[in-house]
């Protein structure tokens, strides 16, 4: 019945020695089974948590029951012959009498679930068009930004931004080529971004970056005037020449909102002033009122 279970199994005695070995284990771990047998079960572990293994396994030992396979967080790591790892869940129960008690463990390659945890954590916090933040990681990461200020008191830059002239693209080149074009243009958005910096897509055409920890507000307006700079250029989809432009509106934590909602409000406001006007950016607050609504280069247009 063992050899035919689709989970490797390995029989240890309390010493570590395994006892038993059945084919499966054999294929997971590409030991023969006279390569196992009699040898301690750290030989299957990877070498820097040996010793930590080691210790688990007499912590077992002195008070054994029935583990059955843990959540993501019991996963373990199982190293192979040729030193290649993979991650496990394992699960154990102890069999023998008191004092003579030996542990079987059942083996099972979580590679494949962890994959697909992890591809379904993924879909769940980002776009599915852009691979970009949707708008659930974006507002924890603007919390988690409004948070890094009271560390390091330097102002989060909020940057709304919206495609100008977006729905000519979709009604004279058709939604494929709009995708197209959203798409090219996420990983325009995220070039030139700094590790600690955010881009997102909150739906249409509608992005926005987090831009964290800057010397003053001032240099948080430059660095977004020069990203926008980058953006400007034309796309080639299906022969036809579209330059597409940004327009955006900058508010600036915490003097332009303490609360996400009031930086986001402040934001759209900016964004709606620089789109009234033409496109380009427009700033709120002292900022705004000092530098006003500067129109980019970027408007868009299409070409054929």
């Amino acid at each position: 019945m063992l050899e035919s279970l689709p989970d490797g199994v390995l029989v240890v005695e309390e010493n570590g020695r395994i006892v038993y070995v059945n084919r499966q284990a054999e294929r997971l771990t590409g030991y023969g089974r006279d390569e196992l047998l009699g040898h301690s079960i750290e030989l299957l572990v990877p070498a820097g948590l040996r010793a930590a293994h080691r210790d688990e396994r007499r912590d077992y030992s002195a008070r054994p029951k029935p583990r059955p396979m843990g959540p993501p967080d019991r996963d373990f790591r199982v190293r192979r012959k040729d030193g290649s790892e993979f991650v496990a869940d394992i699960a154990l129960g102890p069999i023998g009498a008191p004092g003579n008690t030996s542990v079987v463990a059942a083996i099972r390659d979580a590679t494949e679930r962890r994959k697909l945890e992890h591809d379904l954590e993924h879909r769940a916090l980002h776009d599915p068009l852009t691979g970009l933040a949707n708008r659930t990681l974006f507002f924890d990461r603007l919390n988690q930004a409004m948070l890094g200020f009271k560390r390091t008191r330097r102002p989060v830059a909020l940057v709304m931004l919206d495609v100008d002239g977006f729905k000519t693209v979709n009604d004279t080149f058709g939604h494929v080529a709009g995708d197209e074009i959203l798409r090219r243009l996420g990983t325009n958005l995220e070039a030139g971004l700094r590790s600690t910096d955010t881009v997102a897509r909150l739906g249409g055409d509608e992005f926005a970056w987090i831009l964290p920890d800057f010397a003053s507000p001032e240099a948080a307006v430059r660095r977004v005037r020069a990203l926008l700079r980058s953006l400007a250029q034309n796309y080639s989809v299906d022969g036809h020449q579209i330059r597409v432009g940004i327009s955006a509106g900058v508010a600036l934590f915490p003097e332009d909102g303490l609360h996400p909602d009031a930086l986001m409000r402040h934001a759209d406001l900016a964004l709606y002033t620089a789109k009234r006007q033409g496109g380009g950016l427009a700033l709120v607050g002292r900022h705004g009122r000092r530098a006003g609504t500067r129109r980019h280069e970027t408007r868009s247009r299409v070409r054929e």
